[in-house]
């Protein structure tokens, strides 16, 4: 009985049951819409992020605002996918609004552009680091070389000259070279790019890579030798199109300036001059009655006249930056246009920047197997004025004349020649234009082979240069000569052909990637000058310049050059954890000897995903990803003047005729310098051992690399005995060495729903050496190169106190005689080091101080988002450099002008404990005085907020961005007196700090 109802409630269930899953198939659960936005960790706008339903193929992407709709089911999930994301899977809110914000795997799955490719960070063989929109978007600034500064460990960025439109100066891993460049190639959308970085706009930068060691820098040959830099700008994308608008508003002013001498200091410190250097006493010392200051000076001194000169030279400037791109596409056809328009003031009087960028790219998908596309970018970019004088500035006297009765600058406002009216030749007329055009296109071919494609890349860069300047009547310099006027003009094409035959499978466990390529490079600068004195009328400027009464030898210029290459590399990895790449190049290039044209670099590199391994996954699981990388690789540098391979013919040169030695002067003869036809390549050859890793679910990641690099047959001049007709010839003769470490790390410090805050620290420590010369172990003084020293050092007496009152001043040599230990030493004077130790100083007292380059660089960058604002913070420190003491040279300067040394604890009778010399001191050695400087710069502050997206469209747009920067905003060091840190001379051009207002819109 219990059997039988067992039996039918059993039968009952599975009709049931049978029942709701008929009622299922006829009544499918009703899909609903789904809608939203994807952004990334600060609220930007994901374009192209694959959404679809889980367990389904179908779905759809983001349009450029970052929007998706689609259709699903209230009981699915959807599956959000990106490149360089970690892929989400959010179940779906009946509501039908569903925004989603996507964290970056950016340490194990970012693709990134190594070169002719682009690979998986995790898989890179080679040494290089990647700088994302995120952190080219912390500092506002518009030059683009301002943004990275502290951005990448082993990449330096120097402004030795702040002045706005001025390049900096970009070493990778420090300096291998004496005499040839030791600049990195540049890589615009993959042609080499010949142009000033300042013709691109920021805004329009994608992502930017820095290659760095051999294996990695040995796809671009000799060009590469000093590192890459790879820039990638944005391109269009599917979707309907998209305008963008970008905007600050910024006002900047010096960091800081020099602390000069009040009126008072200034009086105290001429009369002390007085007296310990020209032995003045009582009414001589008086500044009316005596002669410590000038005539000019007494009446000012007189009326109570003075001048804080750094108010007429400086400034607070403006800054006005726009920029507007549309963007859009359909699936076959993409494009994207841009244009910029800056406004910048220099802090500087008269220095200014004017510049317009127009960028346009459009990429075309004709079908499976063909793809086209084309990138130009034109800029113009004025910044002519003549300057004033910044050293006369910080050196003029309080009490000096600035202008005369007339209103007219007054020449030497101290009556002392040396010493000028900085603003003497501001009224002067100079125009100054750039241009430059650069165009890349490209045609890509999927061949009918699996995984075989072909390329073809071309390249033009024409740039052109002109300026045009004339001194007029009402400057000093053109009173002199009744008008003075000079024109410059220059041109230069840049012709580039790369053609790239690409292989690409995965089989099984073994994935290799084959590129082999041909290139052509062809250049060709033309320039020529022209100058006049002596013209009847200032009106015509410098536009009729065969009109002067005193035409300037005129001087023209043609170079030209050619470059052939051939270049293999090959990726292989296995199971993902073991990879190896091997790559080959050979160069020809046309500025060296025809039996050394051509040279071959291979380099090879292996990886190992130790953190795959068993004994590591399954026991440490804290560790996410662990990477062992080891390269080794030579590469070539050609970047000389051309035509050190020929003999040369210059006019007017004297010429050692016949036995007599009877020098005489020709049109054309032999120069001083003979061809050399054996010139080959400065070659240099790196080893790099480096360790990537990530743990603790991400939170802390980065790498460590080390690195070796040997440099031989260094390209220099070798001196030959003059009764040769010529003086010198290039040769390859030397060798450097220069090692170094490099640490980035990067911390996610906090990560919450509506907080998130990450941190990156990047530590550079690099040393060089000379390890020969030419061959005969013998110190090149001229040049400051000294074997087995730093490259680019400070070679002087070396000051090491103060000479003072009853201190003993004479020895007794071997024959008894009483002589000076250092000539002309006083109490107050200079005591400098007995290097030799021969109880005197004499010239074999010199001695390498310092080196100029920092014993180590290090940066910090936090960046913090709280809901909609967000912030961040980058520091930047140089630490170890040698530099020029500019506060201790109170007395180097003749006649004691000098105004700059405000506070100094300088030697006087009275104040015998100082630690600066005495005004009076007579510097016969003529040393310099120096000191190791470190500095920490706060080099920008951002705060911004992002408006959501409800709030932007009640005004019209589907997004608003405002933001607050302060760029370069203190400095902390050991040094003071100094107006640009990375230069260290007291009278550079100086740091701006600037404040900027930005705002974004997107319509």
């Amino acid at each position: 009985m219990i059997k039988e109802i067992h039996i039918k409630l059993k039968g009952f269930f599975m009709a049931i049951v049978l029942l709701l899953l008929s009622a299922s198939q006829i009544y499918p659960q009703q899909d609903i819409k789904i809608k939203g936005k994807v952004t990334d960790e600060k609220g930007e706008a994901l374009i192209g992020v694959t959404v679809r339903v889980k367990g389904k193929t179908t779905g759809t992407a983001t349009d450029p605002a970052g929007n998706y709709t689609i259709q699903a089911s209230p009981s699915s999930t959807l599956v959000f996918s990106y490149v360089g994301f970690n892929a989400r899977e959010v179940k779906v809110n009946p509501s039908g609004v569903m925004n989603i914000t996507m964290t970056g795997d950016k340490v194990l799955e970012e693709v990134v552009v190594i070169g002719y490719g682009t690979a998986k960070k995790k898989d890179l063989t080679g040494g290089l680091a990647v700088v994302g929109k995120e952190q080219l978007s912390m500092a506002s600034t518009p030059n683009l070389m301002d943004r990275l500064v502290g951005q990448v460990a082993g990449f330096t960025i120097t402004t030795s000259n702040a002045a706005p439109g001025t390049d900096q100066s970009l070493l990778i891993r420090g300096e291998n070279s004496l005499s040839a460049t030791n600049a990195p190639l540049i890589i615009l959308d993959g042609i080499p790019y010949s142009g000033s970085l300042n013709d691109l706009d920021p805004n329009i930068i994608d992502n930017l890579s820095v290659l760095k060691d051999a294996s990695a820098v040995a796809i671009y040959g000799s060009r590469g030798s000093n590192g890459v830099i790879l820039i990638q700008t944005k391109r269009g994308m599917k979707g309907k199109p998209q305008v963008s608008y970008k905007g600050q508003f910024g006002v900047a002013e010096p960091m800081q300036r020099i602390q000069v001498m009040g009126p008072n200091e200034y009086i105290r410190l001429q009369q002390d001059i007085g007296r310990l250097k020209e032995g003045l006493s009582g009414d001589q010392l008086d500044p009316i009655a005596g002669n410590i200051i000038s005539v000019s000076e007494r009446e000012n001194y007189a009326k109570g006249i003075t001048h804080d000169w750094q108010d007429y030279i400086f400034r607070r400037a403006l800054t006005l930056d726009h920029q507007a791109t549309i963007a859009g596409g359909t699936e076959a056809t993409k494009y994207l246009a841009a244009v910029s328009s800056l406004s910048q003031e220099g802090v500087v009087y008269n220095s200014k920047l004017s510049r317009t960028i127009i960028s346009a790219n459009i990429d075309q998908t004709f079908s499976k197997w063909l793809t086209t596309g084309i990138g130009t970018q034109f800029s113009q970019r004025e910044d002519g004025g003549i300057t004033p004088n910044i050293e006369h500035a910080i050196k003029q006297s309080p009490y000096g004349k600035y202008k005369d009765e007339f209103g007219k600058y007054v020449p030497e406002p101290m009556e002392y020649s040396l010493i000028a009216n900085p603003m003497r030749n501001v009224d002067a007329v100079q125009d100054r234009t750039n241009r430059n055009f650069f165009l890349s296109a490209y045609a890509n071919i999927q061949l009918p082979v699996k995984g075989l494609s072909f390329r073809s890349n071309y390249g033009y860069n024409y740039r052109s240069n002109f300026t045009g300047t004339y001194y007029g009547r009402n400057t000093f310099d053109g009173k002199i000569v009744s008008g003075k006027a000079s024109i410059n003009n220059g041109h230069y094409n840049d012709y580039n052909w790369e053609n790239i035959l690409k292989y690409d499978r995965e089989i099984g466990n073994h994935r290799i990637d084959a590129t082999g390529l041909f290139s052509m490079q062809q250049t060709k600068e033309i320039s020529a000058s022209q100058g006049g004195e002596g013209f009847v009328t200032d009106d015509t400027e410098y536009h009729m310049i065969h009109g002067a009464a005193r035409v300037l030898t005129p001087s023209s210029n043609l170079t030209e050059t050619a470059m052939l290459s051939y270049m293999l590399r090959v990726n292989y990895a296995y199971k993902g954890k073991y990879m190896a790449t091997i790559t080959g190049r050979t160069d020809g290039a046309s500025v060296f000897g025809k039996n050394n044209k051509y040279a071959f670099f291979p380099s090879a590199a292996l990886a190992w995903h130790i953190g795959e391994e068993g004994f590591i996954k399954n026991n440490l699981g804290w560790v996410n990803m662990l990477k062992l990388r080891a390269s080794y690789g030579a590469n070539g540098n050609q970047a000389i003047t051309s035509y050190r391979t020929l003999d040369r013919l210059y006019s007017t040169i004297k010429y050692i005729w016949g036995d007599g030695g009877t020098a005489v002067n020709t049109a054309y003869l032999p120069g001083d310098g003979v061809g050399n036809p054996n010139l080959k390549w400065e070659t240099t050859y790196t080893t790099n051992v480096a360790l990537d890793f990530s743990l603790f679910r991400n939170r802390l990641s980065g790498s460590v690399d080390a690195y070796l690099s040997n440099t031989k047959d260094l390209l220099m001049i070798r001196t030959v005995p003059v009764m040769n007709g010529y003086n010198r010839i290039w040769d390859n003769i030397g060798q450097t060495r220069n090692k170094g470490i490099e640490v980035a790390l990067n911390t996610v410090n906090m990560d919450k729903r509506d907080l998130r805050w990450t941190s990156s620290v990047n530590f550079f420590l690099n040393r060089d050496k000379i390890v020969d010369l030419r061959g005969d172990k013998i110190d090149d003084i001229n040049n400051n190169w000294f074997i087995g020293k730093p490259l680019r050092v400070f070679y002087d007496y070396y000051m090491v106190g103060i000479w003072k009152q009853g201190d003993e001043f004479q020895y007794t040599d071997a024959d008894g005689n009483k002589r000076d230990i250092q000539t002309g030493a006083v109490p107050g004077s200079a005591k400098v080091e007995d290097v030799d130790g021969n109880g005197y100083i004499n010239e074999k007292d010199r001695k390498v101080i310092g080196s100029r380059r920092p014993s180590f660089t290090a940066s910090i960058g936090n960046r913090l988002t709280y809901k909609n604002f967000y912030f961040s913070c980058l520091v930047n420190g140089v630490f170890g450099t040698w530099s020029e003491d500019n506060l201790a040279n109170i007395g180097s300067w003749t006649f004691g002008i000098t105004n700059y040394v405000h506070g100094a604890n300088y030697w006087t009778p009275e104040n015998q404990n100082a630690d600066i010399v005495s005004p009076g001191y007579n510097n016969n050695l003529g040393h310099g005085y120096y000191k190791q400087v470190s500095y920490v710069q706060v080099k920008n502050i951002t705060l911004g907020h992002r408006f959501g997206q409800k709030t932007a469209g009640k005004v019209g747009f589907s997004a608003i961005d405002l933001n607050l920067s302060v760029n370069n905003l203190h400095t902390f060091s050991n040094t003071r007196q100094v107006l640009n840190y990375d230069n260290g001379w007291m009278a550079s051009y100086p740091t701006a700090r600037s404040y900027m207002l930005g705002l974004n819109l997107t319509f």
